[in-house]
Formats: C-alpha cells, sequence, structure tokens
C-alpha cells in the first residue's frame, strides 16, 4: 500500500494478526455475515487464519468487511475496503498516533499500536482505549 511512505503488505499483515487475536477484542465483533463474505474469497483451506483472510480479502479481492460493536453486535461501526484504508492509514501517518503506525513498521508494534491502527482502519480515528 502506497502511501507518503512505503507499507508492505508485511506490515499490514503484523497488524491485523496483532489487533484481530488480541489488541482490539475488547472493541470489534465480525458477524456470521462478514465471515461468510470473508470465507467466500478466501477460503480455510486457503488461508485458515481468520485475521490474514480478512486482510487477503479486502486487498485481493476487493471485499468490504463492516465491523460491529462487541457490546452490541448488531451495531455496525465501522468498515474495512482497500479503498478506505489507503485513506484512513494516510490520515493516521498525519495524525498525532503515527507513532503507532510507525512502531508497526519498524517491528517494534505490539497490541497497543496495533490496536490504534486497526480503530483507524475500521473507523478512520482511534476512539476506543
Amino acid at each position: 500500500m502506497k502511501l507518503e511512505i512505503e507499507l508492505s503488505r508485511e506490515v499490514l499483515e503484523d497488524v491485523f494478526v496483532t489487533a484481530l487475536e488480541g489488541g482490539s477484542n475488547y472493541w470489534y465483533f465480525l458477524s456470521e455475515d462478514a465471515i461468510k463474505r470473508i470465507r467466500g474469497a478466501v477460503s480455510r483451506t486457503e488461508d485458515p487464519i481468520l485475521s490474514t483472510a480478512i486482510l487477503k480479502a479486502v486487498l485481493d479481492h476487493g471485499i468490504e468487511v463492516a465491523i460491529n460493536d462487541v457490546e452490541s453486535e448488531e451495531e455496525e461501526i465501522g468498515w474495512i475496503s482497500k479503498e478506505t484504508m489507503q485513506e484512513r492509514l494516510q490520515d493516521l501517518y498525519n495524525s498525532d498516533y503515527r507513532w503507532a503506525l510507525e512502531s508497526h513498521m519498524e517491528g517494534n508494534g505490539d497490541s497497543e499500536s496495533a490496536d490504534i491502527v486497526f480503530q483507524y482502519i475500521v473507523i478512520g480515528e482511534a476512539i476506543y482505549g
């Protein structure tokens, strides 16, 4: 993904795995419909790990993934698409939370930084935490 800086797919994979498997579990929920859409594009045999399958579905197959609120599972709070991801990551890069993205680019990301990056990818800002 091209921003003002070069962002590799590996960095995005790191963010998705770290956020979806721990850092963001306190606020996001994936509906059965979202999982079916993801798995319709990227089968379990192609990628058994849901967090990386989501990224593949979005980047490689153009799937839009709705993200719901963990406390109100029917309430959609944001979504991920290839188009919005680039714009939102650029917004993050230009914000006070730039450090979160840079820490993953440097290989030093953790669950806190992944959560912030994932919030920007989904919502366009960091509102939880």
